[in-house]
């Protein structure tokens, strides 16, 4: 097959992601999208492709085989099912939208027109997160206990108030549980499975804004299993970010950016030695190229990017409601 013609929407994370794709082996960079015209012109020049400001030139690039969404999150669902509705394979950055009934209108459009959907979680394609679930997946830690997931991170009000987006309900879907701590939230959902049930707490402290930089969860698994999210952009520095998860013979602490830690029932220790990645996809565009080439599962495709939009609206519900549990079952 011929090299999958790519075109990325939004060019403030998606600068970086452009460059991935000219970077990987059987993806093509045909345009990139931007209503900053400067920008556009400037990051086509850059990276040797074409460049527009308005999307639907790339809906009509029969060139473009994949549109590529890296726009505010509350953007999404407009341009990805106008993206699957021109016959185009689409992925969207994280999260997939802002609430769960624009991830669902996604969906449906993705499965009425046949073509590829899946969500860009990096943090899923990184040795640890690959060991993580592999370990789960094939008994390594045993039952399944308890997954934390923990950030604190500084953001100052100059990055809330750039763009008018960020901290807002309708664009950026909530605040540092949406936009930062989003990762944390995949990660858990996707070692764990689907929660049954929530209870969230929400507060903003030191920004001007009108959704939190702070929020706290305890959520309940489907598996039985229990476990915790908290996240905040109100840190003096941005220290760490991780997860932490354990079963019944074996657990990983990760801090992201630094060597896990393994721990094992002294009777399982070599289990270390049996862990392995999942796939060898280093991220969503080879994912993506892999797929359409080759047919193989995205690692995050439609309706795992909606478990992280589900339980993270239900934080917020829960929050809303002062604290009251929130039944996802």
């Amino acid at each position: 097959m011929s090299d999958i013609g790519f075109a990325v929407v939004g060019l403030g994370m998606g600068r970086s992601r452009a460059g991935l794709v000219n970077e990987t082996a059987g993806a093509h960079l045909v345009t990139v999208v931007d209503l900053n015209r400067d920008l556009a012109k400037e990051t086509a020049a850059d990276l040797g492709c074409d460049w527009t400001d308005r999307v639907d030139d790339a809906l009509k690039n029969d060139d473009v085989d994949v549109m590529f969404v890296v726009t505010p999150s509350g953007l999404h669902a407009d341009i990805a099912i106008a993206s699957l509705e021109a016959g185009k394979h689409t992925i969207t950055t994280k999260p997939m939208e802002v609430t769960v009934a624009k991830c669902d209108s996604i969906i449906a459009a993705a499965e009425k027109s046949g073509k590829l959907l899946g969500v860009d979680f990096q943090q899923r394609y990184c040795d640890e997160s690959q060991q993580i679930k592999y370990a789960l997946d094939n008994g390594l830690l045993g039952k399944p206990v308890l997954a934390e997931g923990r950030l604190k991170w500084y953001r100052n009000q100059e990055y809330y108030d750039a763009g008018g987006w960020r901290g807002t309900w309708k664009m950026d879907g909530g605040g540092a549980l949406a936009n930062q701590t989003i990762h944390a939230i995949d990660q858990i959902v996707w070692f764990m499975g689907r929660a049954k049930s929530v209870i969230g707490r929400i507060g903003t402290f030191t920004h001007k804004i009108e959704t939190e930089d702070l929020g706290i969860a305890l959520i309940e698994f489907e598996s039985g299993a229990m476990g915790t999210v908290m996240g905040t952009t109100t840190f003096p520095d941005s220290r760490y970010w991780g997860v932490e998860v354990h079963g019944s013979e074996g657990g990983v602490i990760v801090m992201f950016g630094e060597d896990p830690s393994w721990a094992f029932l002294e009777e399982h220790a070599d289990r270390e030695g049996q862990l392995k990645r999942l796939v060898p996809h280093q991220n969503v565009v080879e994912d993506v190229v892999s797929a359409l080439q080759h047919g193989t599962p995205l690692v995050c495709d439609a309706q795992q990017g909606r478990m992280s939009v589900e339980l993270l609206n239900a934080i917020y519900d829960s929050a809303k409601n002062g604290g009251k549990p929130v039944d996802l079952s």
